[in-house]
């Protein structure tokens, strides 16, 4: 029969397994920890760097400023010199109209003087036919009216020709006309600027001049005196416009 064991030994074998399983608990949960470190461990997903905002660089601002003015000034001078030349050749297509007028005009006088000759001679040769009808004053008679009467078509045609000639003229110089009246009224520069801001700007120093010069000396300006204080703001006022005027000029 085997052998009943006895509470001492059956104490010790608890002891045991307790100690086992005291042993491998912490080889488990090392081994859990080693499992679960690379999911923590694992790198976080890169985030997109955010680009700075670029403020605008005042140095390069002014230079495509000025470049723009540059550029700008240029197509303006450009645009000036293409008006001079078209205008330079519409004058002198004016002129060179006026000039073949004039002369058709002085063809057709010619003309008109010499068939005026002729209708004289072919009058008087039918005057000398009423006085003797003879054939050779008739055929004299006739070739004096037929000279006067081609005589009187070429003045004709030419009169016609310098009227032609005289209205595309006067219609050319009507146009140059226009063309200069648009440029007076909407002119494409500001050449009056630069003067009309020195003239401004030096009135208005001379003012102060003057008020103070007259208060030191005790001088009386007339109209000046009276005003007293206000010369100073009007010489300071005529100042501050001509530089108002300065910032029209381009």
């Amino acid at each position: 029969m085997p052998e009943a064991k006895s509470p001492k030994s059956t104490t010790q074998s608890d002891d045991a397994v307790d100690d086992v399983a005291d042993d491998s608990t912490p080889e488990v949960l090392d081994d859990a920890e080693d499992a679960a470190a690379p999911a923590e461990d694992a790198p976080a997903p890169a985030e997109e760097p955010t680009k700075p905002s670029r403020r605008p660089d005042p140095v390069q601002a002014e230079k495509d400023r000025q470049k723009a003015v540059k550029e700008r000034q240029k197509a303006e001078a450009e645009a000036h010199r293409a008006d001079m030349k078209k205008g330079a050749q519409a004058e002198k297509e004016t002129q060179k109209a006026i000039k073949e007028a004039t002369a058709l005009q002085r063809k057709a006088d010619k003309a008109q003087e010499v068939a005026d000759k002729l209708q004289a001679a072919a009058d008087e040769a039918n005057d000398a036919v009423l006085k003797d009808p003879t054939d050779q004053a008739n055929a004299r008679a006739e070739k004096a009216a037929n000279a006067a009467a081609s005589a009187q078509d070429t003045a004709g045609r030419l009169q016609k020709e310098a009227s032609a000639a005289l209205k595309k003229a006067n219609k050319l110089r009507a146009a140059q006309r226009a063309a200069g009246r648009d440029k007076v009224e909407a002119p494409d520069s500001r050449q009056w600027v630069p003067p009309t801001f020195i003239t401004v700007g030096l009135l208005g120093v001379l003012w102060l001049v003057v008020y103070y010069i007259s208060v030191a000396a005790s001088i009386t300006v007339p109209y000046l005196t009276d005003l007293g204080g206000w010369n100073v703001i009007i010489g300071m006022g005529l100042m501050a416009a001509s530089f108002g005027i300065a910032t029209l000029w381009k």
